[in-house]
């Protein structure tokens, strides 16, 4: 074999790769292990969670039927569980009788903040279940998508082999970049379009409201008979797997500046445009969804790579993933209640922290992926864990550390499901520096800004036969100048 290689002048870096692209980028399942999928009588969900529950019976199994709510009230999200008594509270004083099931971040917190952070844990319920085509094009997905060579060579971020159509591309993932892949193109919806708000809160708890309107699109999970698929912006580069806008409108010192970016299976570097509205012009914007950039509107407490709580933030990632591992943890779920315009921000929104008692946690499993940053690679952050739900690929939390290994910032995001739309997703979070004492949220709270702001609930689309309601010229820089004019 060697003395192929030598004839063939194959150098060591090309030889690594050669080691590697069997195991990282021909990563189509085998049919015993598409066997063990299926959406009933499987040992494992589509998603690739496990079908059972736990043996201490506090996890039940999973049901792929999606849970109705009952007496829904108009631009809110009812809480289909608010009879519910917590079934006990972990605090600074009692943690460590619990710290197996708790996230290192978790426990900083309990240190950081013993007097006023807490977790109320309530029964677990498994909510995230989807209409069957998600399922069915997440079975379809899995036999063909792979990791693209150039992974192993030379650690791009793309894809290759993908279908139409959407679904989850990994279920059952082999090493970490495969999992970061399924969380990244987990179905949140297929566009949306609402008012958000990415509260900044200073050392001293004063609150600064920082409303956007946010309009996004996942044509990963869109098909061919959708006309929208066909605008130019969305079909290069081997086509996009998301896009995103925001429009400022508050604070009033930054309000009419919008960006408009899209990612790609063939590069993930953000391909974005920024409108400036002192200017009146539209200018490239690469820093926009790279890497350790702040993100938008942020006054840099979250950086591109925390969205989501774990972003890959640029073409070639700086980070080198660990396998990922499935471990019970409390963690924030079924969070309903923070989506009821009833619960104003006033309510929400603590001096360091979120007001505890507004947030349910439930005992879940979760994947976790670790990223190290590589060698002779520059990133403010060292070290970043995820905490990813089997049920869903959405997050539930994560960790950064900074150069010197220490943490930095705690991330925690609250997720729901939605009847009738039946997708799980993100309605707030929160990203707590326990360095400086700030934090910060991403832009979420839908419905509480869409009702302060006379929007109304947030715009989602499923399916394709729901028509998005703006143009995805807004990715553009024509597209851009036309709201910017507004």
């Amino acid at each position: 074999m060697m003395t192929l290689l030598k004839n063939m002048n194959i150098t060591r870096p090309s030889l690594l790769f050669f080691i590697l692209f069997p195991i990282i980028a021909m990563a189509q399942l085998s049919p015993s292990e598409m066997a063990r999928l299926g959406i009933e009588n499987t040992e494992l969900t589509p998603m690739g969670a496990i079908r059972a529950g736990n043996k201490e019976g506090t996890i039940p199994a999973w049901s792929s039927k999606p849970i109705s709510i009952k007496n829904h009230e108009e631009g809110s999200l009812t809480d289909p569980f608010s009879d519910e008594k917590p079934l006990f509270r972990i605090t600074a004083d009692n943690y460590t009788t619990h710290q197996d099931k708790l996230t290192p971040g978790q426990i900083a917190l309990f240190k950081t903040y013993p007097e006023t952070f807490f977790m109320n844990i309530y029964p677990t319920h498994r909510t995230a279940a989807y209409d069957p085509w998600v399922y069915k094009a997440t079975l379809a997905q899995a036999k063909a998508v792979t990791i693209c060579p150039e992974f192993a060579s030379e650690n791009k971020a793309c894809l290759t082999n993908q279908i139409d159509g959407g679904g989850i591309p990994f279920p059952i993932p082999k090493n970490g970049i495969e999992a970061l892949w399924s969380h990244f193109l987990a179905f949140r919806e297929r566009s949306s379009n609402a008012m958000v708000n990415g509260a900044l809160i200073d050392y001293f708890g004063h609150r600064t409201d920082v409303i956007t309107q946010m309009r996004q699109v996942s044509p990963w999970w869109m098909s061919d008979r959708d006309n929208a698929k066909d605008a130019p912006v969305l079909r290069i580069k081997g086509g996009a797997v998301f896009c995103g806008s925001q429009l400022l409108l508050k604070p009033v010192r930054t309000a009419g500046l919008v960006f408009g970016a899209c990612l790609y299976t063939n590069n993930m570097a953000a391909h974005g445009y920024l409108y400036l509205p002192g200017q009146r012009r539209v200018r490239k914007a690469p820093e926009i969804g790279f890497h350790d950039s702040p993100a938008f509107g942020s006054d840099g407490l979250v950086l591109v790579e925390d969205r989501w709580m774990m972003w890959f933030g640029g073409s070639h990632s700086r980070f080198n993933y660990s396998a990922p591992i499935k471990k019970e943890y409390y963690v924030p779920y079924n969070n309903n209640r923070l989506a009821q315009k009833s619960t104003s921000f006033d309510d929400i929104f603590g001096k360091k922290h979120l007001n505890q008692a507004l947030v349910r946690y439930e005992l879940h499993r979760a994947w976790v992926v670790t990223g190290t940053l590589r060698k002779g690679v520059n990133d403010l952050y060292s070290r970043q864990t995820a905490y990813f739900d089997e049920d869903s690929w959405m997050a539930l939390g994560n960790e950064t550390y900074d150069q010197q290994n220490q943490l930095w910032r705690v991330g925690e995001q609250y997720n729901v499901f939605i009847p009738g739309l039946n997708i799980t997703r993100g309605i707030g979070d929160v990203h707590i520096d326990l360095i400086n004492g700030r934090y910060a949220t991403y832009p979420f709270w839908q419905y509480q800004t869409g009702e302060q702001e006379g929007f109304g609930p947030p715009r989602f689309t499923v399916t394709d036969d729901q028509p998005i309601d703006f143009r995805v010229d807004i990715y553009t820089p024509q597209g851009l100048r036309r709201i910017g004019r507004r």
